[in-house]
């Protein structure tokens, strides 16, 4: 569950008008803030300098056009910067891509501006192209179903890809409506779909964290809501309250990725979500250069082994101190991987749980752990609201310092902070 409502801001299509300044006008169309809404976010339109909405919108979607604005590049940084999540549309997509093969060529240009980079391989190197004739995406539809229908085509979508976690189908048919796409694609971008003329019809960049998905196709347009849901959830997704009233609803929105712990009771191995394990690895290595030699007991849990652990302290220390400690399977953090419990190993030993000898490092912990994104997540006096006791050893990761401070610095615990926002 989450409870706040992301803000998502929308790039508009421009209507220059040579001669009338009243026929200047900025379009948004219908559909995407309708898809937005129902997927439980507010969408806004980006107007002026997109510079400053960076620090209001939650997520972008970038729809279609005819002409690439370089101005609102700002966006794409935030988006990559900050970890937003980006769905970019027709135009959006080409956008994309443009903006990664910039940045991917100002590398070997310093000097020159994007701008002037951008211009430069217009002619020689380009970004994009021109479809030929008579090709199966540029159609004129309306709002009429046959219609709409008439202008599907086939793709088929890469199984490594976010795409394909985001609709876990390997084909779809989808409407098309552009006559140009994308020539060149970024070596860090990866294609993620594919028409059967060998058209690109999805790109993602997921390097360090980030979520920016570009599909050629319009899901604007279907009545499903599958694109703008994985948008929505993703804005705040470490933020997402799961607790002993909410249960884990969108589990697939989370990569979790291989992590060894060198304590030898762990368990499970501890996977952990690709960005809190980044996180984690900073966190450690600060705690290791003040002198705390710390490491994961337990981090990612499958439901099953969620539900043997349950079953396990149930049968050593009785219902009520299960209840009190470990949650039913499909209601821990953990099986989304968020979640870290920390041990201990000092002069040789390993310590956990409430050993007298870890006081001072659950303090220093308590401490710092909001710096790298991280908070208490079961503090002490606040058991009423997370219905669970005291576990100085449980952290969990919130997605960056900024939130992790305004719940630690305040007091808070994650539902009240979900409350007050």
């Amino acid at each position: 569950m989450i409870k706040k409502q992301p803000i998502i801001g929308i790039i508009p299509t421009f209507t220059c008008h040579e001669s009338d300044p009243y026929q200047d006008r900025a379009h948004f169309v219908t559909m995407y803030s309708e898809k937005i809404i129902r997927s439980g976010g507010i969408p806004i339109g980006i107007l002026g300098d997109a510079k400053t909405y960076t620090s209001i919108c939650d997520g972008y979607v970038w729809g279609g056009g005819n002409q690439i604005l370089h101005e609102y590049f700002p966006i794409i940084e935030d988006a990559i910067k900050k970890q937003k999540p980006f769905l970019g549309v027709c135009l959006g997509v080409q956008t994309l891509a443009t903006f990664l093969n910039v940045v991917e060529d100002q590398k070997d240009n310093p000097s020159k501006s994007f701008k002037e980079i951008y211009e430069l391989n217009k002619e020689s190197n380009p970004y994009l192209k021109k479809l030929e004739e008579g090709n199966i995406h540029l159609h004129i539809i309306t709002k009429e179903e046959n219609s709409i229908n008439s202008a599907r085509h086939k793709i088929n979508i890469n199984k490594k890809s976010m795409l394909y976690e985001i609709f876990k189908q390997e084909t779809m048919d989808v409407v098309s409506l552009h006559g140009m796409s994308i020539a060149r694609v970024p070596k860090n971008m990866k294609v993620s779909a594919k028409a059967e003329d060998g058209v690109y019809e999805g790109v993602e960049y997921t390097e360090n964290g980030s979520l920016l998905l570009g599909v050629q196709f319009h899901p604007e347009i279907e009545n499903e809501n599958t694109l703008f849901d994985w948008l929505i959830t993703s804005c705040h997704k470490y933020l997402y309250l799961v607790n002993r009233e909410h249960a884990i609803q969108y589990r697939n929105n989370y990569k979790i990725i291989p992590y060894h712990s060198t304590y030898p009771k762990c368990v499970n191995d501890s996977d952990v979500e690709e960005n809190t394990y980044y996180a984690w690895k900073k966190l450690q290595a600060f705690l290791k250069d003040n002198g705390y030699n710390a490491e994961i007991e337990s981090a990612y849990r499958t439901k099953e082994v969620q539900e043997e652990i349950y079953k396990q302290i149930e049968k050593e220390e009785g219902m009520e101190y299960a209840n009190q400690y470990v949650a039913k399977p499909g209601f821990s953090e953990h099986e989304l991987g968020l979640a870290i419990d920390i041990c201990l190993q000092k002069e040789g030993e390993w310590l956990y749980g409430f050993d007298e000898k870890l006081k001072d490092f659950y303090s220093f912990l308590e401490n710092h752990c909001a710096d790298f994104g991280f908070i208490l997540r079961y503090p002490y006096g606040k058991e009423e609201i997370t219905k669970y006791n005291y576990e100085p050893w449980h952290i969990r990761f919130v997605g960056t310092s900024k939130i992790a401070h305004a719940i630690m610095d305040n007091h808070l615990t994650l539902e009240e902070y979900l409350e007050k926002e």
